[in-house]
């Protein structure tokens, strides 16, 4: 961590960044997002690079509504993070659409019901059935907030429609795709960097 807090021009607006946390909470999102046969589930949030200046600032949708603040905030033991980027990088005018797109959620309060349908897919094995229902696009989650900033900014899907993803298939997505893991944390053993990016 203290290279990238040194040198926060390491990373760009746009990049993703995949989350892992130890609490029981994070643990249930990755049971819940998990369908029957799947690997096992590494990211239970995801966010977003919305701002690199003195520090980086990430855009994420978290209870009780989308907020901006220092990546460092995942610092803290038990969290563990690993960055992707769209392979060759987004130009400076795919940035600014970007972070525009990614502000205009800035303080919206946060899904609960899209959470809730996520769950309910899980007894369905992950079909996409009750985030299909789950339209309430004025309240996102976080893989939410970053799949529609990247589909109404870009129009990259990670391999399913915006509604449908959750973190730990945008960090599939990004891994199957080869896009370049551009910072991890140094609690990823090089064992676990290979087992991720399938090197």
């Amino acid at each position: 961590w203290r290279v990238l807090l040194d040198f926060p021009n390491t990373l760009e607006a746009g990049d993703i960044v995949h989350i892992q946390n130890s609490s029981i909470l994070a643990r249930m999102v990755r049971w819940f997002t998990r369908a029957t046969g799947e690997e096992k589930t590494w990211a239970s949030h995801t966010a977003m690079v919305i701002e690199v200046a003195s520090t980086v600032l990430i855009i994420e949708a978290l209870s009780p509504r989308v907020k901006i603040r220092p990546l460092a905030v995942y610092t803290r033991p038990g969290a563990r993070v690993v960055i992707s980027r769209r392979p060759g990088g987004l130009t400076q005018r795919e940035k600014a659409t970007v972070q525009t797109k990614a502000r205009e959620y800035y303080s919206r309060r946060y899904g609960y019901l899209k959470v809730a349908a996520h769950a309910l897919d899980r007894f369905l094995n992950n079909r996409y059935f009750f985030r299909r229902l789950a339209r309430a696009d004025d309240y996102p989650i976080c893989s939410w907030l970053v799949a529609f900033v990247y589909e109404r900014s870009l129009g990259i899907q990670f391999g399913m429609p915006p509604n449908a993803a959750q973190p730990d298939d945008i960090m599939d997505y990004c891994v199957r795709n080869h896009w370049p893991r551009v910072w991890a944390d140094s609690l990823l053993t090089v064992d676990q960097y290979r087992t991720l990016y399938d090197q």
